[in-house]
């Protein structure tokens, strides 16, 4: 009888206890582990780009307005001088920018002839592109 045991009990440990060998190992290799690390690496690069390009477009938008909303200051500044006449205005935004500010009649360009006055206004910046340009009519009082 105890051979019997001894036997039931070895077979059992046959079945329930083999040999590891390569294929039956879980888990993953050093270099699986590595090619994960470097794709959450590369992945992570990407997206730090991406938001510091973001960002560099915010602030260039931001600033972009505050020009506009300045040039349009220097334009009610001027309007609130008294009445306008052709010329130019030089001066410089509260970031130190140089400003330009224009007033062109265009009755001579559109060929129009004893018309009220059709003032063209435009602010430029160091780069000469408008900041901020609208026509006002004169009117007739």
């Amino acid at each position: 009888m105890r051979r019997a045991v001894t036997a039931t009990i070895g077979a059992w440990r046959r079945r329930t206890v083999r040999c590891a060998g390569p294929r039956d190992q879980e888990g993953f290799t050093t270099v699986e582990v590595l090619v994960a690390f470097g794709i959450a690496a590369a992945a992570t690069v990407m997206a730090f780009e991406i938001a510091g390009t973001a960002a560099g477009a915010v602030r260039r938008i931001e600033a972009r307005r505050v020009a506009a909303d300045e040039a349009e200051g220097v334009v009610l500044r001027r309007l609130s001088e008294g009445p306008l006449r052709p010329g130019v205005v030089q001066g410089v935004f509260s970031d130190g920018t140089p400003w330009t500010l224009s007033i062109t009649d265009l009755r001579p360009a559109l060929g129009l002839g004893r018309v009220p006055p059709l003032w063209q206004v435009r602010v430029t910046g160091a780069s000469a592109a408008p900041l901020y340009a609208t026509l006002i009519p004169e009117t007739i009082e």
